[in-house]
């Protein structure tokens, strides 16, 4: 065990440290003293350091300044490389041509706009019903016309009295009369049915004439399908047939029913859509090179050679 001379022991007044009251409040305080100085260097010490930021920290991302931010659109972009004069030219060639094929396209489908709905509708045109109903009453006219006239035959023979045979043969000319002549549309409300015959080839002849002009020599629904592009309702295929036919120039032998009519009518007005979208886009895109400062407008001899210089460059 480890002691210590006599003159080298620490003496330490005991008696006076705990007799006194006010010695453990001076110790109270000293402790409170030295936690101060160390929160005030800690807190110094903190100030001074830098401030870390968590940048996957959305909040603390978003307070950062415009300049710091990367995702603000700071970042270089490449510069476009600006194009040769060749290439502007060829460029400009290109749509020169792409109008040209428009205007074709524009002068080729013009008879879309010019179609009568009237005449191709067929509004007025007898319904199958009404056909039926005044066939129906024709062949009650004829069985009671030939009932009267075997009663006049039989007259003849002397098998029924004159009198009778008499009055059958006027009741057999008169139903004659109201199975076939015209005259039946004074007494009765419902059309006879060669009246009802003779509208139905008037409106039908109308409306092939009408087609006929639209079509011209050299067909008109065949050019209305390279429409397609503005009008996707010109890619159906109930259409291809009046394509096909149109372009062998044999339409008019297979419109012959009102629903083959209709259906020609369907074709226009969805052609007539397309043509108008057409006709917007080549004119949005003739202005737009006016203002630009040059004329895309061409001739056909003109078009020919680009057309053979464009795809000589591409080989």
């Amino acid at each position: 065990m480890l002691t210590l001379p006599a003159n080298q022991t620490p003496q330490v007044k005991t008696d006076d440290r705990f007799s006194q009251p006010e010695s453990m409040a001076s110790l109270f305080q000293s402790i409170d003293s030295d936690k101060q100085k160390k929160s005030e260097m800690t807190s110094s010490q903190s100030s001074g350091r830098r401030k870390m930021i968590d940048r996957r920290d959305s909040t603390n991302a978003s307070k950062l300044p415009a300049s710091e931010d990367r995702r603000e659109g700071d970042r270089r972009q490449k510069k476009p490389i600006p194009k040769s004069a060749a290439e502007k030219k060829q460029e400009q060639d290109e749509l020169k041509l792409q109008q040209h094929r428009k205007k074709i396209l524009l002068a080729g489908c013009e008879p879309v706009m010019s179609y009568n709905y009237d005449f191709l509708a067929m509004d007025d045109y007898p319904e199958n019903s009404l056909v039926a109903a005044a066939r129906r009453d024709r062949d009650y006219w004829l069985v009671i016309c030939s009932v009267f006239a075997s009663v006049f035959f039989f007259g003849l023979l002397g098998f029924v009295s004159a009198g009778i045979s008499g009055i059958a043969f006027g009741l057999s000319f008169l139903s004659g009369i109201f199975a076939f002549s015209p005259l039946r549309r004074h007494f009765f409300s419902r059309p006879p049915l060669r009246d009802l015959l003779e509208k139905r080839k008037q409106i039908e002849f109308r409306a092939l004439t009408h087609i006929r002009l639209l079509e011209g020599a050299d067909g008109l629904a065949w050019r209305c399908q390279k429409m397609h592009k503005y009008n996707s309702n010109l890619s159906k295929k109930i259409f291809y047939g009046l394509y096909r036919f149109s372009k062998e120039r044999q339409l008019f032998n297979v419109l012959r029913q009102r629903r083959h009519i209709r259906l020609y009518l369907l074709l226009m007005i969805e052609a007539q859509k397309a043509y108008k979208r057409l006709e917007q886009d080549y004119l949005e895109h003739h202005f737009k090179h006016l203002e630009a400062g040059w004329d895309d407008r061409i001739e056909e001899q003109e078009a020919n050679k680009l057309e053979q210089m464009l795809n000589n460059a591409k080989q």
